[in-house]
């Protein structure tokens, strides 16, 4: 019985042996199956580290003017900045001081730290406590170098700070398959190019670019050491904010490095380190270089640039797309001509209460801008510096004017030399206010030309000339110009300032004429309305990859529209450009460049309070001025609309677009302006009961209906001045007889021989009569004004100096408003 038993026992051991070791095996069999069912299913999932990269954000796009000057770089404030660059322009102790940290088996190990991965196991199954769990797993460390790149790559942010084994399993997988796939060398190039090192750097190129103003492969040891040291913890470890925190992190790296020796860093090579470098390192403050990040040009950035690459790119390609962008802007020549505009501001901000001031300057040609100062100063919030007043709506005053005269141009064959009479005139606005422009000087010159309207910037003249055309006939040839802030709701005093236009604008129409009506630049980004400009301005030379691959190139994008006939262009420049034309105003050539044919035009905003006791504060001043090469806009005024007084166009706007078009040229020399061959000089012209007749001067061979224009006239086919009828029409009364008269013509005289002028001067109430001279190039040479009647008497007296043909005018007002002109012709040889 007892031996049964002990048989019985005997087997039936055996068999539970042998069940219980079957269960184990199955168990183990389980357990492998699991275990390779999770790791293929988690692997399937892996994606090579390029295109998980591109789900994180790049460096924001680094903005450079056009000689590789850097502007700015866009920083995401959520994703920091990033720089990725190759492991072999790293430096060698920035690497070793990595792996001594981080992973000192790096280059040997699977990819894993095991006793890391044992502690994430016992947190989730392990009974211990805190402490206790401390205590059995001390030194084991943290995740290798690869878990990290894994961790940061493949795991998605708002998971990384769980401490799961479902994580932990993920980042295993991931980890293992990085080591599988690729070399130690690249995985660690693509963690260091990861990792954070604190406050907004991703990588380690923009951290040592950010803390000591160099690249990644000029590290010294003590710099590499810091850095290494601060992803344990880089917020607390961040040098700027933490010195005394990162230098003694710093230590520690370094004493690791030392107790290590010699440190592999990659293939074969090792970095070898004495104590004695040891011992310097650590003795080394710490001394960083904050990075001040860089914002030059900010209105040109912020209201030119950005908006393009946002239209191009989409809405976040400044954050994260990592683009290189090179503009059109000459930060050299920005500087020059900022330092100008502070100049002049500060000449007459104690005076006229007008203290910011914008330029904009525009290669007519190509239609760069390369010059865009948005305001006096962007950090000044008493000034609201950042306000770009470049594009900020403003009323431009008298330097709308040139665009109405060209309207005149085009739409009803007017020329330089028609005359229009300067008398008054009123209008009734739609809400029943009666408005009368006035002149600057408040008086009436009577039958004046174009030329020398527009040359001497008068109200009344312009006025009645935008009446001429027809306000909605103005708005519709601005609009296809770029002024797309137009309506037709305005009235004759759109030519006078009683519209608010952007400068970026203005200058880019200036900019139109100089190129002899041809506007230059680029093919819109973003298209604009029907009936408004085909062309814009260049902003953007070239867009690139981080990696050089060419994504815009303006060159391809260039585009021209011939917008108006350069005849047309021509004559508006050559009045501008006439210093004679300036002389009721200005002062013969008042408003001129010495030393260069600059065509100018100034403007002055209209009174807040045109009637009353306010009259003389105005919104701003303006000038323009523009040569075949650059077209110079500057704006003076305040950007939240506090009135300026005690200041003219020719303080501060004149003055200083006066100086940055002299510093631009710098003494080179300066392309003419050439008349294009559409052009002749005559006398011949349309009358309407605005335009009353004729001066000689430029007209086109053929007229704007493509009928031949009338020779030019000898004084006998000179037509007569206008007749009672067209006078009454115009407000103006007409002279009576003998009110104006020359003698005959003195034929032929020489150069340098005092020519007298007589004749009769005389209508009843005589204001003033004026004697002037048109020379051959069409430029006005005023002889005098004088208050006396002269009856068959000595009018003047003229020497000249310039052989040519030459009309010699007489113009006699009244101070109700009449006039009377004369004229005769005369060859000087």
């Amino acid at each position: 019985m007892g031996k049964r038993l002990l048989r019985f026992a005997f087997r039936a051991c055996v068999v539970l042996a042998a069940a219980f070791g079957g269960f184990v095996l199955a168990g183990v069999a389980l357990a492998l199956a699991t275990g390779l069912y999770i790791y293929y299913k988690e692997a399937s999932s892996f994606v090579p580290p390029d295109e998980a990269a591109v789900n994180q954000p790049f460096s924001g796009a680094r903005i450079y003017d056009r000689n590789g000057q850097l502007l700015y770089e866009f920083v995401d404030p959520l994703n920091g900045l990033r720089r990725p660059v190759k492991l072999d322009q790293i430096s060698p102790y920035l690497v070793a001081a990595t792996i001594a940290t981080e992973d000192a088996n790096y280059f040997a190990n699977s990819g894993l730290n095991i006793r890391g991965l044992a502690r994430a196991a016992w947190e989730n199954l392990g009974p211990l406590t805190r402490e206790a769990e401390d205590t059995a797993f001390q030194g084991t460390g943290g995740s290798s170098i690869t878990q990290q790149l894994a961790k940061n790559l493949y795991i998605p942010l708002e998971e990384r700070g769980e401490r799961s084994i479902s994580r932990k399993i993920k980042e295993t997988v991931f980890a293992l398959e990085l080591t599988r796939r690729y070399s130690k060398e690249q995985i660690l190039e693509w963690y260091l190019n990861q990792i954070s090192y604190g406050g907004i750097y991703y990588g380690v190129e923009a951290a040592s670019e950010g803390y000591f103003g160099k690249p990644a492969k000029d590290l010294t040891l003590a710099e590499a050491a810091l850095l290494a040291g601060i992803p344990q913890s880089p917020s607390s470890l961040e040098p700027v904010s933490h010195p005394d925190a990162a230098k003694a992190r710093r230590d520690e790296v370094l004493e690791l490095m030392r107790r290590m020796r010699s440190i592999r860093i990659g293939g074969a090579r090792h970095l070898f380190l004495s104590d004695d470098e040891i011992d310097a390192a650590k003795a080394e403050a710490v001394v960083t270089a904050p990075r001040q990040f860089t914002l030059r040009a900010p209105h040109f950035v912020f209201s030119q640039v950005a908006p393009q690459l946002e239209a191009m790119f989409g809405p976040d390609a400044v954050y994260r797309d990592g683009l290189v962008v090179t503009t059109s802007l000459d930060l050299n020549m920005q500087e020059q001509v900022q330092q100008i505009l502070e100049h002049w501001i500060r000449q007459f901000e104690g005076v006229s209460n007008s203290r910011n001031g914008a330029s904009i300057v525009i290669v007519p040609r190509t239609g760069e801008i390369v010059v865009y100062i948005g305001s006096r100063d962007y950090y000044r919030e008493d000034l609201a510096g950042e306000n770009d007043n470049l594009v900020s709506l403003n009323s431009p005053g008298s330097s709308f004017k040139p665009f109405v005269y060209l309207a005149s141009f085009l739409k009803l064959g007017w020329s330089p030399g028609t005359m229009i009479s300067d008398s008054p005139v009123s209008f009734r606005e739609s809400n029943g206010t009666v408005f009368s422009p006035r002149n600057p000087s408040g008086g009436y010159y009577g039958p004046i030309t174009v030329r020398n309207a527009l040359g001497n910037s008068l109200n009344v003249p312009a006025f009645k000339t935008a009446q001429a055309v027809g306000v909605a006939d103005v708005v519709e040839m601005a609009k296809s110009f770029g002024f797309s802030t137009l309506n037709s709701f305005y009235g004759p005093s759109i030519a006078i300032g009683g519209v608010d236009l952007r400068a970026v604008d203005l200058a880019y129409g200036y900019a139109m004429l100089a190129n002899g009506g041809v506007m230059a630049g680029q093919k819109p980004v973003v298209p604009h309305e029907p009936g408004e400009r085909e062309v814009d301005p260049v902003s953007i030379l070239r867009v690139e990859t981080q990696g050089g691959e060419v994504l815009y190139d303006a060159d391809a994008n260039r585009a021209e529209k011939q917008v108006v006939d350069p005849e047309y262009a021509y004559m508006i420049t050559n009045i501008l450009t006439d210093p004679g034309a300036q002389c009721l105003t200005f002062g013969c050539g008042g408003v001129q460049v010495p030393g260069y044919s600059v065509a100018v035009k100034t403007g002055t905003s209209e009174p807040f309070d045109p009637r009353g006791p306010n009259a003389r504060k105005i919104g701003e001043t303006w000038a323009f001025g523009y040569t075949p090469d650059a077209v110079v806009a500057i704006w003076a005024g305040n950007s939240d609309n506090t009135p300026i007084t005690n200041i003219l166009s020719t303080s501060i706007s004149f003055r200083a677009m006066r100086d940055a078009m002299i510093k631009l040229y710098a003494g080179a020399k300066q392309t003419p302006f050439v008349p294009p061959p559409g052009l002749v000089r005559s006398n011949a012209c349309r009358r309407t009961s605005i335009a009353i007749g004729c001066s000689p001067d430029l007209v086109l061979a053929r007229d704007f209906r493509g009928q031949a224009a009338a020779a030019p006239a000898s004084p006998e086919q000179e037509a007569p001045p206008p007749g009672p009828t067209a006078a009454a029409n115009e407000g103006v009364q007409q002279a009576t007889a003998g009110g104006a008269s020359l003698g005959a013509p003195p034929g032929a005289v020489s150069v340098n021989a005092p020519v007298v002028i007589r004749g009769t001067a005389a209508v009843p109430d005589m204001a003033y009569y004026r004697v002037e001279v048109v020379g051959p190039n069409g430029a006005t040479m005023p002889l005098g004004q004088w208050t006396t009647p002269v009856v068959n008497g000595t009018l003047a007296t003229w020497v000249p100096t310039v052989p040519g043909s030459y009309t010699v005018r007489l113009l006699v007002v009244g101070r109700g408003g009449q006039a009377a002109v004369e004229t005769f012709s005369v060859r000087v040889n």
